[in-house]
């Protein structure tokens, strides 16, 4: 049998049959191959587990005493559409096949229960199991991203919403996210053209903002659903970004009612490390992954560099915080005088910084981070003197994420350290570059 511990390892399983010899048997079974098993005789006892433990999958025979499997299957997918069911059964008849159709029954195992047959279903739900989990981790670190922003942000895909950024389901006022969705609102309208009129009132609201040849600038939001006679309205202006690939559109509601000083001191606290002034590791994520899209959707070259200010800590523990705090200005403030305008440079932490070079290859960048090398190296910090700088320089490939392009260059600085600090690594992974355009 070809099994995978790995992945069956990781899930919890919820087995419910009456038999008390085949409940004894396969528990048995189940228990060497599964990382957390829950075993019930009834519809009723199992409903009663999963309410207590949610497992990641559920087992259960059809016919038995008190509650059969499809009453109990017919609950939990009212509780979590999703979960994987497989039904066990020695009965045929139709309507049951029906009735499992009806449910979503992922698996089907027939009685008597052949364990490789049963195996064989567990590891294909797992696998499914495997692939949600990852789709929701990739989402979960969207939305981080979108929360992060300070505008209001809606994404929508084919028509549907997908997502309301936090800034944006606050105004309307709304406490959660959850309550949000429950409430459902017509957005189309609390959005009001600059004529007062909603967005609802003149069409689809979607079709409206994202129309390029007559395209509405200004919208006036209504701030907590409510009318425009109840409360002002708050100006924003509009831009909307198209993904026709995914049928995707972005919305992003940016407030222009103070553009000046206020908006500037909010982009700064957002964005910024306060201490060296460089973008703060937040914002960083937003252009580090624009810059990969960008760069693999036109085939330009993008490199990034991490740098490592060498035995930091022996400044701080010499000098003094205050010491460590100065070095880190300085060091950031020759950074970005060295540099190109287009190249982003950010505080990674502690003491690392990334240096984002879009159309930049491999080549250049290796060349810009021994001229960092040597201009840091030959700076005179106030009270300290000296200090030294490693570099670890990465390309980014067509199959590139923020995380594999980053997590090489952090394996070609952890080269640089290794090998006596104070130089340049490249990373040691190479692949065909992309062509510049």
């Amino acid at each position: 049998m070809n099994t995978e511990p790995a992945m069956t390892d990781t899930i919890s399983l919820l087995y419910v049959e009456d038999d008390a010899d085949i409940r004894s048997r396969m528990a048995v079974f189940l228990e060497r191959r599964i990382g957390q098993l829950l075993v019930a005789e009834n519809g009723e006892r199992g409903l009663e587990l999963f309410r207590a433990h949610k497992p990641d999958m559920v087992i259960t025979d059809i016919l038995m005493p008190v509650m059969d499997g499809l009453q109990m299957a017919r609950t939990i997918r009212q509780v979590d559409p999703n979960i994987p069911i497989i039904i066990t059964t020695a009965h045929n008849e139709e309507h049951y096949f029906l009735s499992s159709i009806e449910l979503g029954i992922d698996r089907y195992v027939p009685k008597p229960i052949d364990p490789h047959f049963l195996m064989t279903a567990i590891e294909k739900c797992s696998r499914l199991l495997q692939r949600q989990r990852e789709e929701e981790q990739a989402n979960r670190y969207v939305h981080f991203l979108l929360d992060a922003q300070p505008n209001f942000l809606l994404v929508t895909t084919d028509g549907q919403l997908e997502y309301i950024n936090r800034a944006f389901w606050r105004f309307l006022g709304f406490e959660t996210m959850e309550s949000f969705q429950q409430a459902d609102p017509d957005l189309g309208g609390v959005m009001i053209t600059p004529d007062g009129r909603p967005l609802n009132e003149q069409g689809d609201w979607q079709t409206l903002l994202a129309d390029r040849e007559q395209p509405i600038p200004i919208i006036y939001l209504s701030q907590g659903l409510k009318t425009k006679e109840e409360c002002n309205q708050v100006p924003f202006a509009v831009t909307v970004s198209a993904f026709p690939e995914q049928r995707r559109l972005m919305f992003s509601f940016l407030d222009i009612t103070d553009i000046g000083h206020e908006i500037e001191s909010l982009r700064i606290q957002a964005y910024t490390d306060t201490l060296t002034g460089t973008c703060n590791r937040a914002r960083l994520g937003g252009v580090l992954n624009a810059e990969i899209q960008r760069a693999q959707r036109h085939m330009l070259p993008l490199s990034i560099i991490l740098c490592d200010i060498d035995h930091f800590k022996r400044v701080n523990d010499t000098h003094g915080h205050q010491a460590g705090d100065d070095v880190l200005q300085g060091f950031s403030k020759l950074i970005q005088e060295n540099i190109r305008a287009e190249d982003v440079v950010a505080r990674w932490g502690g003491e690392e910084f990334m240096i984002v070079c879009p159309q930049t290859d491999l080549e250049q960048s290796r060349r810009l981070s021994e001229k960092l090398c040597r201009v840091l190296a030959a700076h005179v910090f106030p009270d300290i003197g000296h200090i030294t700088c490693s570099f670890g320089v990465a390309q980014c490939q067509p199959e590139d994420d923020t995380r594999t392009l980053t997590g090489r260059a952090d394996k070609a600085l952890y080269e640089a350290k290794n090998r006596g600090r104070n130089r340049v690594e490249i990373e040691a992974r190479r692949l065909p570059a992309m062509e510049s355009g």
